[in-house]
């Protein structure tokens, strides 16, 4: 289908939008030289213990796609595949221990398929992030070596910085790419977000020269392109992806990896996020504003306004007739993705045995503020329940059984029914309240055994 063309007044408000936000999001690239600092210590201590590895710079302080006031730099500490694999976290605890008493912080083993490791430093006014990940050092052209997806991580940097150093303004494009996806919250390749990860960021703008383009891309794909999936492969690595790659790895949104071939990049990205993309695309370009890049801090009661907003809840309700229950979480410790994940298990968990108790659910919404190591959450449902179920119970003729289930009801006060020649019971529902549902369904192990506790207002 032939798009009609841009109109050009919104050329203009685009361009002047973009050069706005570029401005606003471009980081200090002094962090560059705290990153550095940081890796010449860790670099003289490997050599002085007589560890055969070496730390490199990592992720988007690598590549220098991060963004204004982001502060979290990834190092890669690259070890000789002729180490035991799992020894490498060892010695770099070791060398760690002494790094982290010089500067006089504490750091953080976290448990993961390799272990890794955490630490802040303070300076200045900023709080910068390290995390300190352990590698075999394996390059592109021998992927198949590499024994754990991290191992690959620091190739990627190099295939950025292959395109960036050709063409300089892909760098702002990427941070372009990565302050739209957060303000439309569809960023984050954590397991709990599913989102687009940095990493599918610099690929796609370096896949179609830049971060407009990429968007109109997407702004023009229409319910028919999304009911096969989305192939993009930069490297023309794949003769056949649909085929070539595991079945479990096909996704709405194939990427083929420029590193390692036999991976889709996209495969964590959610069906949900990637129309969430493509929504916010076409809403920009049909009416650009600056709003599409501002990140808004997660206000719970907004959140709940808007939902009460839209058009699932256009209907003839009163106020009264709804029920919002606002619930507090205190997690675990741990990282990030893994007390995220357990919080979304707990959140997935109460919304859908919300559903079987009946409890029509109208809006909801969750966020995870980990620093703080809590989350938020709110489930909208009306209260036009019933006050009671009707359960199916066999056929009067099946004479065993009838009696059976009869029995059993009537001792329990239920009221027995006999429609189209089978038993019912009209059992009371145990709960009309969603809150006081949801406080009773989070006692069981299943909720405690995930975050620390729960409060439902």
């Amino acid at each position: 289908m032939i798009k009609k063309p841009e109109k050009k007044e919104n050329t203009k408000k685009i361009d002047s939008i973009l050069k706005t936000v570029q401005k606003n999001i471009k980081p200090d690239m002094k962090v560059l030289t705290d990153a550095d600092f940081i890796v010449d210590k860790i670099n003289s201590l490997l050599k002085k213990s007589g560890i055969h590895a070496e730390c490199v710079k990592g992720g988007s302080i690598a590549k220098g796609t991060f963004l204004k006031d982001d502060y979290d730099i990834d190092l890669f500490v690259r070890f000789n595949p002729s180490y035991e694999d799992d020894t490498i976290s060892d010695l770099a605890e070791d060398v760690l221990k002494v790094l982290c008493k010089s500067l006089k912080v504490k750091f953080e083993r976290v448990h993961g398929s390799r272990d890794y490791f955490q630490f802040d430093m303070q300076k200045g006014r900023k709080i910068l992030s390290f995390e300190v990940i352990p590698v075999m050092l394996v390059h592109m052209e021998n992927y198949h070596d590499a024994r754990n997806i991290t191992d690959l991580s620091p190739e990627h940097v190099e295939w950025v910085k292959k395109y960036t150093s050709k063409n300089p303004k892909i760098v702002d494009d990427i941070r372009l790419a990565k302050q739209f996806c957060k303000a439309n919250k569809v960023y984050g390749a954590e397991s709990y977000i599913n989102g687009f990860s940095g990493h599918i960021l610099d690929i796609l703008v370096i896949h179609y020269g830049g971060f407009m383009n990429m968007l109109k891309a997407f702004s023009r794909l229409s319910d028919d392109d999304l009911k096969k999936p989305i192939i993009i492969d930069t490297e023309k690595n794949l003769v056949n992806p649909l085929k070539q790659l595991n079945k479990s790895k096909i996704t709405p949104l194939i990427i083929v990896d420029p590193i390692q071939k036999d991976r889709n990049s996209a495969a964590a990205l959610s069906k949900e996020k990637l129309l969430m993309f493509i929504d916010a695309a076409k809403k920009f370009i049909e009416k650009p504003d600056k709003k599409f890049f501002d990140i808004k801090e997660f206000d719970l009661e907004e959140e709940i306004k808007y939902a009460l907003k839209s058009s699932k809840l256009k209907s003839s309700l009163k106020p009264s007739d709804v029920t919002i229950a606002r619930i507090d979480i205190d997690t675990l410790d741990g990282s990030r993705d893994v007390v995220g994940t357990k919080v979304l298990k707990v959140f997935d968990a109460i919304t859908e045995h919300s559903k079987e108790y009946g409890f029509n659910i109208l809006g909801s919404g969750w966020n995870f503020i980990f620093d703080e190591r809590r989350a938020v959450a709110f489930i909208i449902c009306d209260n036009k329940i019933s006050k009671d179920i009707t359960q199916q119970g066999p056929p009067i003729s099946s004479t065993a059984n009838y009696n059976i289930f009869v029995d059993k009801h009537k001792k329990a006060g239920h009221k027995i029914l006999a429609k189209d020649g089978r038993a019912y019971a009209i059992i009371p529902r145990k709960y009309l309240d969603i809150k006081s549902f949801i406080t009773d369904f989070c006692k069981q192990e299943f909720i405690s055994k995930r975050i620390k506790r729960i409060f439902v207002r």
